[in-house]
């Protein structure tokens, strides 16, 4: 629960940049979902989107994995929002308002480009920046930093992956429910085959 009201916190601070208030509406929560959606193995992924070793998974072996098993129709993937700080929650919280699928576009600009925007000094600026990259106006980002049924989701997912998993890091991966902590791909690819055969 401390952990909760941190990055609460921490949210609360960005929001306040914007100058606007929460506001209960439709969440617009959706999963990110690629590959086979029938496939005999499902990978999760837990990530933060200020954690330097999601970045350094999604740079290096994301590519990897996505030719061999996503693209292949092998796997289903799914990315799910495990914010650490109240910078990921609102970044997490911009890629699920992003219109169409271009909210994992925006995942990969934010893992691409994390040392230029988690660490400026003006990030809300930052992420507005990716946001219009992503087909978002500021007045569209400045409506999903205040969408109190959003954040609930995210924290949700959240809570439910401490819950069921007792996941304490990331990025933290399940293939067909084992844990596989750590982005390296040859552990992944080990995992995921095993459960292939």
């Amino acid at each position: 629960m401390r952990f909760i009201k941190t990055v609460f916190a921490g949210f609360m601070a960005c929001v306040a940049m914007t100058g606007v208030a929460l506001a209960a509406d439709a969440s617009g929560y959706r999963e990110f979902v690629e590959g086979n959606t029938k496939a005999k193995v499902t990978v999760i992924e837990y990530a933060s989107l200020t954690c330097p070793h999601c970045a350094e998974f999604h740079i290096q072996t994301y590519p990897k994995l996505k030719a061999e098993y996503i693209d292949k129709n092998k796997i289903k993937f799914i990315y799910r929002d495990f914010p650490t700080d109240g910078l990921a929650l609102g970044a997490a919280m911009l890629t699920r308002c992003a219109p169409g699928d271009r909210g994992k576009m925006m995942i990969d600009l934010l893992f691409k480009n994390q040392r230029e925007w988690a660490a400026s000094q003006n990030p809300k600026a930052a992420l507005l920046g990716f946001a219009q990259l992503a087909g978002m106006d500021a007045a569209q980002v400045d409506a999903c930093l205040a969408n109190e049924a959003l954040f609930k989701d995210i924290q949700d997912v959240r809570e439910k992956a401490v819950a069921l998993y007792k996941i304490e890091g990331t990025p933290t991966f399940f293939i067909n429910d084992e844990a596989v902590l750590g982005g390296e791909y040859e552990l992944l690819k080990a995992t995921i085959d095993k459960h292939l055969k």
